[in-house]
């Protein structure tokens, strides 16, 4: 207003109506509701009467931080994003995966989540339990710890009267030893009369029935634990089943880089009925969603581990203005404790 000092009457008026204008105007953008478009992808957004979820809940709470109004509007994921890059609206949620290639077009808050990829496969119901590799890997070595063991023995105690000095049957007879003391039967029937084999014996014990118990742990797991129909350990195992997912996400571009035969779906509630009419080895998604579904299904199975690693976030149209605002209610919410109250809920 230092335009009114030392000028005319007219001036002053001209002045005042400048300002009175120009502050309306300012008041009118700013009280715009933001336009917010959402995209269906439990927990993060659950279409129904009303929109909820993880991303709903969170962003109800950083909007009453920033003090703006908004309106939710649901769309396709990609349309989602793209209605953020070209303008048409001002902010994008629901579990949105930051990338390299998202981050050349859009802005992104601090992330308000860790993100990767999850498989899921059907629970295997055969009644022979279906060992995982680890335990025929165990499996192995246990042979491998009892060949050494009963070779051992044999040289040190073949020529004694509890062992044949002939190399068959005289090992075998030294397996066996080996499988009674490693599983602490203990019959009794070899004895080793050697210090030599007395020292092996020792050492056997001290080692083998250890592994043992490890191993045939391991076993048991698998026997009586749920186990995947089409286990996932490596990307190899990714490329030999057909995997589902939902189409234009993160998850679908990263499998059609590793090459995988991959079946794309409007989202993962129809990838799950494809699972079980047997379209599908495996589904694929966000972590955060994989464990969603297999809450809601107890036919599904987590398996693998997380794939790519990566954070989630909020998307906004580039040199976004809101996100200075946005990064600091996050940072509040997340020192005060609410983003995990929210997260508890819904995780």
């Amino acid at each position: 207003m230092s335009c009114l000092r030392g000028s005319s009457k007219f001036i002053r008026r001209v002045c005042v109506v400048i300002c009175v204008i120009t502050a309306g105007v300012g008041q009118q953008v700013y009280a715009e509701p933001l336009r917010v478009v959402v995209s269906e992808l439990p927990p993060c957004v659950i279409a129904g009467d009303e929109l909820t979820g993880y991303s709903i809940e969170l962003w109800r709470n950083l909007a009453s931080e920033i003090a703006r109004e908004y309106v939710l509007e649901l769309m396709d994921f990609a349309a989602k994003l793209n209605a953020v890059q070209e303008g048409r609206a001002d902010v994008a949620i629901g579990c949105v995966s930051i990338s390299e290639e998202r981050e050349r077009n859009l802005d992104f808050t601090h992330p308000i989540a860790l993100g990767g990829f999850r498989a899921a496969s059907l629970v295997e119901d055969s009644v022979i339990p279906n060992f995982g590799d680890d335990s025929l890997k165990m499996l192995l070595v246990l042979l491998l710890f009892v060949l050494f063991f009963a070779h051992l023995m044999w040289w040190s105690e073949h020529g004694q009267a509890t062992i044949n000095d002939r190399y068959f049957p005289g090992v075998l007879e030294s397996v066996w030893f080996s499988l009674v003391t490693m599983s602490t039967v203990g019959y009794g029937d070899i004895t080793p009369r050697k210090w030599l084999g007395r020292l092996s014996a020792v050492l056997l014990i001290l080692t083998g029935v250890t592994a043992f118990g490890v191993i045939f742990g391991q076993f048991a797991a698998d026997a009586i634990g749920s186990r995947a129909q089409n286990p996932v350990e490596s990307i190899a195992d990714l490329r030999k089943y057909t995997v589902g997912t939902k189409r234009d996400t993160v998850t679908s571009e990263y499998l059609s880089t590793l090459g995988v035969n991959t079946v794309h779906f409007q989202n993962l509630s129809e990838s799950v009925l494809a699972l079980r009419e047997g379209e599908l080895d495996v589904i694929m998604h966000d972590a955060l969603a994989i464990s969603h579904e297999i809450q809601r299904n107890p036919d599904l199975i987590e398996t693998g581990p997380m794939f790519a690693p990566h954070y989630i976030g909020i998307a906004l149209q580039p040199s976004s203005s809101l996100r200075e605002a946005l990064n600091r209610a996050i940072l509040k919410m997340a020192a005060d404790g609410r983003s995990q109250l929210i997260k508890d809920r819904w995780f």
